[in-house]
């Protein structure tokens, strides 16, 4: 795994974002269900709030700017071997990231398989690089 320390400096900026973001979703959400008398929406309501914030985030970040708040601070971007990014591409490679189990597996199965990256790296055909690298091009 290329950049490693650097990428998982980034996961974890992105995922203090993305839990506030949830938690102020969430919150407002609460108050205006709070007298709803369903519990499967109260229930579920949060989970599906993480789902979508977390795939918004990480795929509208990466396909638009190919980094994430993450991603820039750590000095690395997102890209596919040409340096084009899509949002199917964006979302692929985001999958794992909804928690942090699949995304566990996502690193190991990368790592069990030979891959500089992640599986989903390789399956949405992008990579992580360092901006000195985009530089050299």
């Amino acid at each position: 795994m290329e950049h490693f320390t650097s990428r998982l400096k980034a996961f974890i900026i992105d995922a203090f974002i993305v839990t506030l973001f949830t938690a102020l979703i969430n919150n407002i959400l609460y108050i205006l269900l709070v007298n709803v008398n369903n519990p499967l929406l109260l229930s579920w309501y949060p989970s599906i709030v993480l789902i979508m914030v977390t795939l918004l985030y990480f795929t509208i970040l990466e396909a638009k700017t190919n980094k994430t708040i993450g991603k820039k601070m750590a000095g690395l971007f997102v890209s596919d071997p040409e340096g084009y990014m899509t949002y199917p591409k964006a979302l692929i490679r985001n999958l794992t990231k909804i928690y942090w189990v699949p995304l566990l597996f996502d690193v190991i199965l990368g790592k069990l398989f030979g891959y500089p990256s992640r599986l989903f790296d390789q399956i949405a055909g992008t990579d992580v690089y360092t901006d000195e690298e985009l530089e050299q091009v």
